[in-house]
C-alpha cells in the first residue's frame, strides 16, 4: 500500500545524500592539492638548501685552493734559498749582480702578493712571474738549465688572461725532477711556448731533463704543485663550463728514442671583453 510519508522520507535523505557526498569530494580534491603543494614547495626548498649546501663547499674549496696557491708561491724553502743565493752575491762584492737579483725576487714577491687573491691575470703578468722564477732558480742552482719564453704570433696582444701561478708548479716540477736529473749529454733546458688554437689557448713546456719510464710517474703528474693546479682546472671548469685540461708525455727523436718531456696546458681564450659565464649556484 503506498505510504506517501515514506515515499517523502526517501527523497528527503536522498537530497541530503547528494550534497554530503559532494563535500566529500570536495573536501578530498582540497586534500590532495594542499598535499601537492606541500610537497612541491618541501622538495624545492630542499633542492635550495642542497644547491645552498654545494655553493659553499665550492666557496670553501675555492678559498682553500687559493690559501694553498699563496703558500705554494711564497714558500720558505723557495724564499730562503733565494736571499741566501743573493747574499753570496753581496758577500763576493758582486754588487750589481745582487741588486739585479734582488729586484728580481721582489718584484716576483710584489706580483705574487697582488695577484694571489685574482682569479684571472693577462698572460703578460702570468709569463713575467714565471721568468722571474726561472731567473731565480738560475741563480740558486748556479746556472745547471737553459729557458726559453716565446710567444707565438696569434698571442703578441697578450690580451689572454689565464689564472695566477698556473705554469709554475709544472715548471718546478720540470726543473728539480728531470733538469737536475739530467745526465745524458746535452745542456738541460727547458721551453715555455703560449699561443692560440682551436679557439683556445695553449701554453706547452717542453724539457730535455730525464725521462721517467711512464708518462704518469709520480715525479710528473703527483707532487703537491701539479696536483694542486689540477684541482684548480677542475674548479675552473666546474664554475665556468670549460674544458681546460692538462696533458703530459715523452717527447721522442727520429729513431724513437726517448728525449724529454712535454707538459700541455690548454685554457679557454678569456679576454676583458669576454669573461665566461658562471654555472647557476656561484
Amino acid at each position: 500500500m503506498y505510504n506517501p510519508f515514506l515515499h517523502g522520507s526517501a527523497l528527503l535523505h536522498i537530497g541530503f545524500a547528494l550534497p554530503l557526498n559532494g563535500k566529500v569530494f570536495y573536501w578530498a580534491c582540497f586534500v590532495i592539492v594542499v598535499g601537492i603543494l606541500s610537497l612541491s614547495f618541501w622538495l624545492r626548498d630542499r633542492r635550495l638548501r642542497r644547491k645552498m649546501q654545494e655553493r659553499i663547499a665550492a666557496q670553501r674549496s675555492r678559498a682553500s685552493l687559493e690559501l694553498h696557491v699563496f703558500q705554494s708561491q711564497m714558500d720558505p724553502h723557495f724564499i730562503f734559498n733565494s736571499l741566501n743565493a743573493i747574499h753570496r752575491y753581496i758577500l763576493s762584492a758582486s754588487t750589481e749582480e745582487a741588486s739585479i737579483h734582488l729586484t728580481r725576487f721582489s718584484r716576483l714577491m710584489r706580483l705574487t702578493l697582488e695577484n694571489g687573491s685574482k682569479e684571472w691575470v693577462s698572460l703578460k703578468e702570468e709569463l713575467e712571474a714565471l721568468e722571474l722564477y726561472l731567473q731565480l732558480e738560475q741563480l740558486r742552482f748556479q746556472g745547471q738549465f737553459e729557458y726559453e719564453i716565446c710567444c707565438h704570433p696569434t698571442l703578441q696582444d697578450m690580451e689572454a688572461l689565464v689564472p695566477p701561478f698556473l705554469v709554475q708548479p709544472y715548471v718546478q716540477n720540470a726543473i728539480w725532477h728531470r733538469l737536475l736529473q739530467k745526465a745524458s749529454e746535452g745542456r738541460p733546458r727547458i721551453v715555455v711556448k703560449a699561443g692560440r688554437q682551436d679557439g683556445g689557448v695553449y701554453i706547452r713546456l717542453e724539457d730535455n731533463g730525464m725521462a721517467r719510464q711512464g708518462v704518469f710517474h709520480q715525479h710528473q703528474q703527483h707532487t703537491a704543485g701539479t696536483t694542486m693546479a689540477a684541482e684548480r682546472l677542475h674548479w675552473l671548469n666546474t664554475r665556468y663550463h670549460t674544458q681546460a685540461t692538462v696533458t703530459t708525455g715523452h717527447l721522442y727523436d727520429p729513431h724513437h728514442r726517448k728525449t724529454g718531456t712535454y707538459t700541455l696546458i690548454q685554457l679557454p681564450d678569456v679576454t676583458e671583453t669576454s669573461l665566461p659565464e658562471e654555472a647557476a649556484f656561484f
